[in-house]
């Protein structure tokens, strides 16, 4: 009852903690913490202490390869929103996500290394392609969300956390893993900034997305390294810090960017 007590208030705090951060320093705070393995971290945790540290350790395989549909996901959409309609460009990155998906863990079956060596271009190339928006063309005033936003994004969350763990002696690890790097946090971010501010703040949640994976990729290589070779606290300790190692280089550069601007 503990575990499950933690799934219910982790998660939802994390995702608050996220969303009033987009909403307070801008979209691209916003997409580079919801890049961080915020969601899929705790899952990984919860797969650990429920199916042991070897199913885990498997488990962070698929989540490599998974996070590589994730990131196909982001370039459809970087792609396809200055030139489509909000719907038809989320529907594109949808689309990338699940051929992404089935591609790389249902027909090549990558591996660890494999896997790392065709996420990390494609971040580079996410990143490369989405602008970041210059700050006298930034929206000065923002709409005010809708009252059910925040319960949704926080209900949303939290049932990928408790359906993927629960399902785990089912789905088997290279699946479990595959399905928890699904950004469940970003991707709302990115649908309520294109609805609400426009292209540009949707595609600085992308890029700042893009720049958190490599972060999310980091942290699942070193819990696959780790995970059975060292005690289970020590792994995922530094596998967290190694993952925002990652991410806080990218905050720094783009507050002095944006302070030069």
């Amino acid at each position: 009852m503990s575990l499950i007590a933690a799934k219910i208030a982790i998660t939802p705090t994390l995702m608050w903690a996220v969303s009033a951060a987009s909403r307070r320093w801008g979209s691209l705070v916003g997409g580079l913490l919801s890049g961080l393995p915020l969601t899929s971290a705790p899952i990984s945790i919860y797969l650990a202490l429920e199916q042991g540290a070897g199913f885990a350790a498997e488990a962070a395989i698929g989540s490599v390869e998974g996070l590589g549909a994730v990131t196909l996901c982001y370039l459809a959409y970087a792609v396809c929103a200055p030139r489509m309609g909000p719907v038809a460009s989320l529907c594109a990155a949808l689309s990338a996500f699940i051929l992404g998906g089935l591609v790389l863990h249902g027909l090549i079956r990558p591996g660890l290394w494999l896997a790392t060596a065709i996420d990390v271009p494609i971040m580079a190339l996410v990143v490369a392609l989405c602008p970041r928006a210059a700050g006298p063309d930034a929206p000065t005033r923002r709409p005010r969300p809708p009252r059910w936003d925040m319960p949704a994004r926080l209900a949303a969350a939290t049932a990928l956390v408790l359906l993927v763990s629960t399902l785990a002696p089912y789905l088997g690890s290279g699946l479990s893993g595959l399905l928890a790097p699904i950004p469940i946090i970003s991707w709302p971010l990115i649908a309520f900034a294109r609805f609400q501010d426009g292209v540009r703040a949707s595609l600085d949640v992308v890029r700042g997305s893009a720049q958190g994976a490599f972060g999310v990729l980091a942290f699942y290589v070193c819990i696959h390294l780790l995970l059975g070779r060292t005690d289970m606290v020590t792994a995922y300790a530094v596998s967290i810090v190694l993952s925002a190692a990652c991410v806080l280089p990218w905050l720094f550069v783009g507050r002095r960017i944006r302070a030069a601007g």
